[in-house]
């Protein structure tokens, strides 16, 4: 997920991607409510829970840089 993450930042400017280790930063952890690894965090509003193919992260990633839908 990191490798595919950091492809996605690598390829867009409007994807950036940091990785972080669950365990050395409890507070973000807790911030996030990782329980369990990997936990994939988009724009704050967006998650994608444990290992996924590609293709579903690239669809959760384009669902966060998509506008809001007109009222």
């Amino acid at each position: 997920m990191a490798r595919l993450a950091y492809q996605f930042a690598a390829a867009s400017d409007k994807v950036s991607a940091d990785v972080v280790e669950a365990s050395e930063f409890p507070e973000l952890s807790r911030k996030y409510g990782v329980r369990a690894v990997p936990k994939s965090i988009i724009n704050e509003d967006f998650e994608v829970l444990g290992s996924v193919p590609d293709r579903h992260l690239l669809e959760a990633i384009e669902k966060a840089l998509a506008p809001p839908p007109s009222e």
